[in-house]
């Protein structure tokens, strides 16, 4: 008898750990593994996430360059003159060098004539002039920043080299859903079982338990997606009061969110990198060569003209080239010390962080949603067949 009663008190618990389970793994299913596991196109499995990593990443794109981030305003916070300032130091000894080097090279006897107080000069005027080089191309940087920057590519490219990060980002928002699913898979699992106890005393046909478990799989997994996101706007049932829990944590996971672009997707390094070596680096290029250029014609000042004479209009075209070539060369490495006022200065964690915040309840929930909206029927039926399973082991401790 206490058997008996064991079996039926059994019936519920067990429903419970089914839709915990399912919803655990249906979770773990989004995000794992980061590559494809198995035998194609037959058989295997890879994280929902990563398997859509490039849909993903431009999802998360478009929310940014739409709502979250106008790139052109952010770089117009940038002061030309403080930028000339943070990198002086730097650039002055580093062309100096470069300038020694390169006509060093070509003319080296008669760089070594050359009398020290006008190398000085020289010097001189080179060290005057980088300010003034560096505050045009800030300004030219300004104006044209979407025309050298692609923050979309910028976007896309480091989540998909990144799966891990990309993973993360969903993770991190979406921490207490994720939790909240799995805990109300027990929850709603038990609740359903207990249905299921009181229908298997009284009534018993062979397909019952595992058909209540394919129900009780599929729906602890519907009702806890349905719980995240719905409804947009709070609202009352009787005397209880609901609104989908993501959202009620917008102003949570907008920190979270905005953290992660900041401290993962916008640092100054990947920012640079970005602008030297995306697709529109030609024009970057262009640009401050042009200026560079103009730049060592103002520091031969007087003594162009000689110097042209004795090297010749071409070769003088050439040097010229090669020392805004290595400077270009040098110029990410003499960055670095502008990477803490550039922080402070973009603020792009604040900004994103502030536009998310702005965001409608329909704009919002595309925050998360599209994870789930992703091959959602997979992870239902997933749960769906695992509870049918342990339905079916549930039925097999009642016939032996």
């Amino acid at each position: 008898m206490l058997t008996v009663l064991f079996l039926y008190a059994s019936i519920p618990i067990t429903s419970g750990i089914i839709g915990w389970g399912t919803n655990v793994l249906a979770i773990k299913m989004m995000f794992a593994p980061l590559e494809f596991v198995g035998i194609r196109p037959f058989f295997g499995w890879q994280g929902v996430i990563p398997a859509k990593a490039h849909k993903m990443a431009s999802i998360c794109a478009e929310l940014l360059v739409t709502r979250l981030l106008d790139v052109e305003a952010a770089f117009r916070r940038l002061d030309p003159q403080r930028v000339a300032r943070e990198l002086q130091p730097t650039l002055r000894d580093m062309t100096e060098e470069i300038v020694e080097n390169v006509i060093s090279e070509n003319y080296p006897r008669f760089w070594e004539m050359v009398p020290r107080s006008v190398k000085e000069r020289t010097y001189a005027r080179i060290h005057a002039e980088i300010p003034l080089v560096v505050e045009r191309i800030v300004r030219d940087l300004q104006g044209n920043i979407k025309s050298v920057l692609d923050l979309r590519s910028m976007v896309v490219d480091a989540f998909v080299r990144n799966k891990v990060l990309l993973n993360q980002l969903f993770l991190r928002c979406g921490n207490k859903e994720f939790e909240f699913i799995g805990r109300s898979g027990f929850y709603f699992g038990a609740f359903f079982g207990l249905f299921q106890m009181i229908i298997w005393i009284f009534y018993k046909p062979w397909w019952f338990l595992p058909t209540a478990g394919l129900v009780v799989g599929y729906a602890t997994n519907w009702l806890a997606l349905k719980m995240i996101f719905e409804p947009l706007e709070p609202r009352k049932y009787g005397p209880f009061r609901w609104h989908g829990l993501f959202l009620k944590r917008q102003s949570e996971v907008s920190k979270e969110y905005a953290a992660v672009f900041a401290g993962e997707v916008f640092k100054p390094a990947n920012i640079v990198d970005a602008v030297l070596r995306g697709t529109a680096s030609e024009r970057l290029f262009a640009l401050v060569q042009r200026h560079l250029k103009e730049a060592v014609d103002d520091a031969a000042g007087a003594g162009k003209p000689f110097v042209v004479l004795m090297a010749g209009t071409q070769r003088y075209v050439d040097i010229k080239q090669t020392i805004c070539d290595r400077l270009m060369q040098k110029l990410p490495e003499s960055l670095t010390s502008l990477y803490d006022y550039a922080n402070e200065s973009l603020d792009l964690q604040g900004e994103v962080e502030r536009n998310l915040l702005r965001l409608s309840p329909q704009e919002f929930e595309q925050v998360l949603h599209p994870i789930f909206q992703e091959d959602e029927w997979i992870l239902i039926a997933v749960g769906a067949v695992l509870g049918a399973i342990a339905g079916g082991l549930q039925l097999a401790l009642f016939l032996f």
